[in-house]
Formats: structure tokens, sequence, C-alpha cells
């Protein structure tokens, strides 16, 4: 537990800064206009043919986002408004803003007061600059906008990821018997499968070669104790 007049020194040292930072304009970095870009993947695509072995997806549906960003290896840590630290924690940033001056990536981040969290004020980044003779450098919102000083060190990457509002839904080629071909239908809600949403399907062949199911639909060109090779009709809805 912190005392009260440790307490009391947080509030006064945060009520100030307020103070300072509501006079300035909002930093550029504050306000977002880079977005992710979502798109739907087919896997395989429309009228192409595939093959899955025994075990092996035959068709996916999934959505994911992709972004610009970096990745910080290791922990940056860096002191604003002493005694105040922010920290950039390790992994993946996210490009939110891009200005003449640079552009400005944003992710995992905490800040600390006398040794102690500070809540709500977890927002910092790295700002890259367009001058590429100037290292990259933590920049700061809490109790105010800062640049820092410390060079951070990262790689450029994509980032992507499924996104919230939607599933990853695929069949999966079980094998055959007598002519009947044994199909798995599934679900998965951030790469975790879904019980309830696994289904096992059971197709006659000696009926049609053409089978399918959530509006997939796909020719059976062949089908073996190991693996199954089709010709994509529709796509899974």
């Amino acid at each position: 537990m912190l005392s009260t007049t440790r307490l009391t020194t947080i509030a006064m040292t945060l009520a100030t800064a307020a103070v300072l930072a509501g006079c300035g304009t909002p930093p550029p970095a504050a306000v977002r206009d880079v977005y992710p870009t979502t798109e739907v993947r087919h896997t395989p695509e429309l009228n192409a043919t595939g093959k899955a072995e025994l075990g092996e997806s035959m068709v996916t549906k999934e959505y994911v986002s992709r972004i610009r960003g970096i990745h910080v290896a290791a922990a940056v840590a860096e002191s604003v408004n002493p005694p105040g630290t922010t920290t950039i924690l390790p992994g993946e940033l996210e490009l939110i803003a891009t200005r003449p001056e640079g552009e400005y990536y944003q992710g995992a981040a905490t800040y600390s007061m006398l040794g102690q969290a500070v809540p709500a004020s977890d927002r910092a980044g790295v700002f890259v600059p367009s001058d590429k003779t100037k290292p990259a450098v933590i920049y700061h919102f809490a109790l105010g906008y800062h640049y820092g000083t410390t060079p951070v060190t990262f790689t450029s990457k994509e980032i992507v990821r499924f996104t919230s509002e939607s599933f990853r839904r695929e069949l999966i080629y079980s094998g055959v018997s007598q002519n009947t071909v044994t199909v798995v239908y599934r679900e998965f809600k951030d790469n975790l499968a879904r019980p309830a949403f696994t289904q096992e399907l059971k197709y006659d062949l000696g009926q049609s070669r053409v089978i399918g199911y959530k509006g997939a639909r796909f020719e059976v060109l062949d089908a073996g104790n190991t693996a199954i090779t089709y010709k994509v009709l529709s796509l899974l809805q």
C-alpha cells in the first residue's frame, strides 16, 4: 500500500502535468489516420483444383486484418516528467499515424510514477523519423506529450491478425469407406476450435461426386485412404 504522502505526491504531479498538457494542441499521433485493412481469404480459390491429405483442410474461409507494423524485441524504458517512467513492452506495434516528420507506431506500454503503475496513462509508442539518419525513439503521452531520446531498435513487419468479429471456417478430409467420403466441418475463434461448431459429414459418392456444406461445393476427382483431390465449384459462405 502507498502512504498518504506518496499518494498525494502522485496526485499533485498528475494534476499539474494535466494542466500543462492541456495548454497545448493534441499531438499528431493522438489522432489515428491509418487503419487495418480486412480481407476474406479462401483456400483454395474458386475453380482451383486442390489436394488434401487425411486430416488436412480441403477448403477454408478466414477473415484477417493486415497493417504495417514494427516488432520491438526487448522492453525500452525512459524517464519522462521525473519521477515517471514510460516503458514500451516487447512485441508488435501497429502503424497508427503518418506525418511528414515520420511515422507513429503504438502497442503495449506502461507508465509508472514513483515505482507504481499509473492506470490510463499507458499511451505511448515509437516514432520513426522520415529522416533515416535519425534513430527511432519513444514518444510519450503520459503526463503530456514528449519525444524521447533513447534509441529504439526494431524490425519492420506486416501484422496479420484474425478479426474479432469473424471466424475461421474449414472442411477437413477424414477419409473414405465403401464410396462414402467423411468430412469434418470446424469453426475457430482466435485460432481456437469451437467444439459446439464441429460437425462430421458423410457423402455418398454413388449419388453424386459434387459434395459440400455451408455454400461450399466441390467436385471429388479422386478420394483414397490417404488423400482427396477435388475442384472448388463454390466458396464457403
